[in-house]
């Protein structure tokens, strides 16, 4: 790892991950085998984007800055480590834009008129959405975290 930089980028493809996994895991909790599955009723595909919105980006915000604050702490990186509350606050404000970005592809399956995808086309949708989550949130997360944000 080449300092902070090095630790940003490594905790960003960290969350990636973690947030793909989320995002894989609750699709078959929510959706299960269904196949086709619908946008709007019943299934709801495009409204199942607000929830995974706010807590896939509230963790890919809190953990990956709660992990910085700690590496502070021991030492392990420069500086002095932020407060919990900052951290906490931080992460709500960047699930809340992400609520908007959710918005967007909610605004955006409304215009396109697709009323179902196959379940495969559903579930690749999904897991890359987690995968963006975490790919723009927890950078922000983890500077402001580094910097006593």
């Amino acid at each position: 790892m080449t300092g902070p930089r090095g630790y940003v980028r490594k905790q960003t493809m960290i969350s990636v991950v973690i947030t793909m996994a989320i995002s894989a895991g609750f699709f078959l909790l929510v959706f299960g085998s269904i196949d086709p599955i619908a946008v709007w009723a019943p299934n709801n595909l495009a409204l199942d984007f607000l929830p995974q919105s706010g807590a896939a980006a509230f963790m890919a915000a809190l953990m990956p800055a709660l992990q910085a604050r700690a590496a502070i702490a021991k030492g392990q990186l420069p500086g002095t480590p932020p407060s919990v509350r900052s951290i906490v606050v931080r992460a709500i404000l960047l699930a809340l834009l992400a609520l908007g970005l959710a918005g967007v592809v909610i605004g955006t399956l409304k215009l396109s008129g697709i009323v179902t995808f196959d379940w495969t086309a559903a579930f690749a949708i999904k897991v890359a959405y987690g995968a963006l989550l975490g790919l723009i949130i927890t950078p922000p997360a983890v500077r402001a975290a580094l910097t006593k944000g």
